[in-house]
């Protein structure tokens, strides 16, 4: 036996080609036939309008035997659930036979169409990691301002640079705060109160060598050194 779906023609939008999905319209909702059908029915439904994708005109083989093999139902839930989408006129039994029915079109996959311009977007999107910043911090960095929805751009890297110059810390330890304390964007005066004396004057001097000389964040506990140049009158 053959079927072919209702209306087939009628809500054809591809040409010569075989989409991976089909769409179902929200008026099926408000269809009291449907609404109606058994839940065999209802659930056979949209595994037969599949089958029905797979050609160019919608027709298919319902065979008993062709469809508890394609959809690994049994015989009986096959019987349930066909008869009433026939009976209702949801699927029409079509005479001829089914032979190049089907259509030679490459298939297309969602890589050659949504998926790959989404990547290709994203590519051209990308900020490459700044110099001095290590990979493991960079990324870190990446998945917190997408988990906090905030767009990974060239601007909002330049913005905390900036700041980083002003609090007078390298864009490394400005990244590794921002990880540790959840923020998505960074100001020098958030980290003012943080730092020691001594803590500034290394900062600046790393700022001033170009990062010749390692800078001590502002949680870094003050060495013996440290302590007797603070007793110092």
């Amino acid at each position: 036996m053959l079927l072919q779906p209702k209306n087939w023609a009628v809500f054809q939008h591809y040409k010569d080609r075989c989409p991976p999905w089909i769409k179902l319209h929200r008026d099926l909702l408000n269809n009291r036939e449907f609404i109606c059908l058994p839940i065999a029915s209802k659930a056979l439904a949209p595994m037969l309008w599949l089958l029905a994708s797979e050609a160019k005109d919608g027709v298919f083989d319902a065979s008993v035997e062709e469809l508890t093999f394609r959809l690994r139902i049994t015989e009986k839930e096959y019987r349930d659930g066909i008869k009433p989408l026939i009976d209702k006129g949801f699927f029409l039994i079509s005479s001829g036979v089914l032979a190049d029915r089907y259509q030679h079109a490459i298939p297309e996959t969602e890589t050659e169409g949504e998926t790959k311009k989404e990547k290709e977007r994203e590519t051209k999107k990308a900020v490459a990691p700044p110099f001095g910043v290590t990979e493991s911090v960079w990324q870190d960095w990446i998945t917190l301002r997408k988990s906090k929805k905030a767009a990974v751009t060239q601007t909002a890297l330049d913005g905390i640079e900036r700041e980083a110059r002003k609090a007078g810390v390298s864009l490394q330890t400005a990244l590794e705060t921002c990880c540790a304390r959840g923020w998505t964007g960074f100001k020098a005066e958030w980290m003012e109160e943080k730092l020691t004396a001594n803590q500034k004057a290394a900062n600046n001097l790393h700022v001033l060598t170009r990062g010749l000389t390692a800078p001590k964040p502002f949680w870094a506990k003050p060495t013996e050194v440290d302590n007797d140049r603070l007793l110092q009158p």
